[in-house]
């Protein structure tokens, strides 16, 4: 079993983990935007753009209950602590 700070540390390397790919995905949708935005996608281009899109939305969730979760484990471990 892992401390409490150890579990606080690892809650949050998974949450930056995941903000890092909102970050990469959302370069992905702007880079695929702008060229929507010339009218240079064909419609499997234009599918793929809302395929990403999608997953850009269920990446930002993931990382937000992740977020929320670290903070927890970190609450909790620092309320161990105190005790």
């Amino acid at each position: 079993m892992t401390s409490g700070r150890a579990g606080a540390a690892g809650a949050d390397a998974v949450a930056d983990g995941l903000w890092q790919r909102v970050r990469e995905l959302s370069q992905r949708v702007e880079h695929m935007q702008r060229v929507a935005d010339d009218g240079t996608l064909d419609e499997a281009d234009r599918m793929q753009l809302d395929r990403t899109r999608v997953r850009l939305a269920r990446a930002v969730e993931r990382a937000q209950l992740a977020d929320a979760l670290a903070d927890g484990v970190s609450a909790a471990s620092r309320r161990r602590g105190r005790c």
